[in-house]
């Protein structure tokens, strides 16, 4: 399959969508029955512990920023491990999957139709999670786009309809809950609200286009989801009080109920329904992605989506069984979803984090050992090029040496024959003169004088030629012309 890619903007918004989830309905009863009153507290504490859990995350894929969850595993930890970690990973996805099936089809039963029976909720809703994923994660991006606004619109609607009914004496005391309740009551926040976005690790960020952006949207998601929820548990406490909250199953489906302006606008806590409907879709959406896609890199399918309609029965069939009723979903929920989910979505990407900046260290030290091994052999490649090149440049001199050798003889045998060539002169004058001597007796001096006149200019001359034949060695034709014309 090609790959997929959303905006960072859409991203924030599934953040946003993800971390409600559930938690919008079932949250402010579970930490209200430990916290009574200082419920808000706990949350707004669970709030900041939960930046912790998403820089973990986020770490973890700066990591492998090319890899979703399910290969970093694979990648990480080896083929045999990686699969263990995977499938421990993906019975948490499909078990939380098949629970969240059973709380729309409760919730719906309870509130809205009573004679309705849970599995046709769970069959409608799990048809719409199988068809946006069939479609793919891209148009499930635009889906939330599309009802982001509206539930912020109903989220300020409601909250402005509810102020009317606030009574401040219901959070008094302040800080009357111990020590151990609201840590209890943190944890079961946290399970709730932060633990699920290691989903966003399947998206995060190989399929987002802007990593940068996308790294600040996860925590802008994530504190706009808490602040949601603490003003929820505040709304809920101040008009329900602690005792009805902790005493309700939904709480704030309660609390929509109590909405009511000028004996005219009632009965309006459906649209607290669209709410829970819209942040539940979004979560189930990604446990059902993640399982689906989990399964196919598994099984190295190439197409996730044959694997759609039966993980989709499987996971309708799982909510009819899961819980059998909803006492035992609160005790789950409360003790043993807390320790389950911390294995599965904390410990496993704390350990995937260590594995992973072990062997970026050690591709590190490798390469920069590599580095310093290719510099060192640059240094010898420039010191043979260096040596080569010097002697290239010495061989020029050794051959011009060599054409001065051979030039050299060359130039001495023409000296050679010009001095032969000079004798010969010298004798043929030298006879010439006696003869004249012989002729003319008077003029002998005179000839005397002017032999040894044009003997000196003549040994200067060819003094003159012998300097100049040893500067210019590659000259030698020119040379023999001149002393021929000296000569005569």
């Amino acid at each position: 399959m090609e790959k997929e890619v959303i905006s960072s903007r859409q991203f924030t918004i599934i953040t946003f969508l993800l971390s409600i989830g559930t938690a919008i309905l079932i949250i402010p009863s579970s930490i209200a029955s430990s916290s009574k009153q200082d419920a808000w507290i706990a949350a707004s504490i669970g709030v900041v512990l939960s930046l912790l859990v998403v820089k973990l995350f986020v770490t973890l894929g700066d990591q492998t920023p090319t890899l979703n969850f399910i290969e970093a595993n694979e990648k990480l930890l080896g083929r045999f491990f990686g699969k263990i970690t995977v499938v421990c990973f993906l019975s948490l996805t499909l078990f939380a999957g098949g629970e969240l099936l059973y709380f729309i089809g409760a919730f719906m039963k309870t509130e809205v139709m009573p004679e309705t029976p849970t599995m046709a909720f769970a069959l409608l809703f799990i048809i719409i999670i199988m068809y946006a994923t069939y479609l793919g994660i891209e148009n499930f991006a635009r889906s939330a786009e599309i009802l982001f606004p509206m539930f912020v619109l109903i989220f300020i609607f409601f909250v402005v309809s509810i102020t009317p009914q606030i009574k401040f004496e219901n959070i008094q005391p302040i800080m009357e809950a111990s020590k151990t309740s609201i840590l209890y009551s943190i944890i079961r926040f946290i399970s709730v609200f932060s633990f699920s976005l290691v989903m966003l690790l399947m998206i995060y960020p190989a399929s987002v286009n802007v990593q940068q952006s996308s790294k600040k949207g996860f925590f802008i998601g994530m504190l706009l989801g808490g602040f949601v929820l603490v003003t929820l548990i505040i709304l809920s406490i101040l008009v329900l009080g602690p005792a009805n909250t902790a005493s309700r199953t939904f709480p704030s489906y309660a609390l929509a109920q109590r909405i009511s302006i000028g004996n005219f606008l009632q009965r309006i806590e459906i649209i607290m329904a669209f709410m829970w409907i819209v942040s539940i879709f979004i979560r189930t959406f990604m446990y059902f992605y993640t399982t689906v896609v989990g399964i196919a890199q598994i099984m190295k399918l190439k197409d996730h989506r044959p694997l759609i309609l039966p993980m989709g029965i499987i996971m309708v069939g799982l909510s009819q069984i899961v819980h059998p009723d909803i006492v035992h979903s609160n005790i789950y929920n409360d003790e043993i979803w807390p320790i389950y989910a911390f294995v599965c979505t904390i410990l496993l990407p704390i350990l995937l984090l260590i594995v992973a900046v072990i062997r970026n260290r050690k591709s590190l030290g490798n390469s920069t050992e590599m580095g310093h091994a290719d510099s060192n052999e640059g240094l010898m490649t420039d010191a043979s090029n260096a040596v080569s090149n010097q002697v290239n440049q010495t061989k020029p001199a050794t051959m011009d040496s060599n054409q001065d050798i051979q030039t050299k003889p060359a130039t001495m045998n023409s000296n050679q024959e010009n001095q032969t060539n000079d004798a010969n002169t010298d004798s043929t004058q030298d006879n010439q003169d006696n003869q004249e001597k012989i002729d003319n007796p008077v003029s002998t001096q005179d000839n005397q004088d002017k032999s040894a006149t044009s003997n000196s200019s003549q040994v200067i001359q060819s003094e003159a030629g012998n300097a100049t034949s040893k500067q210019d060695d590659q000259a030698t034709p020119d040379k023999t012309s001149s002393d021929k014309k000296n000569l005569e």
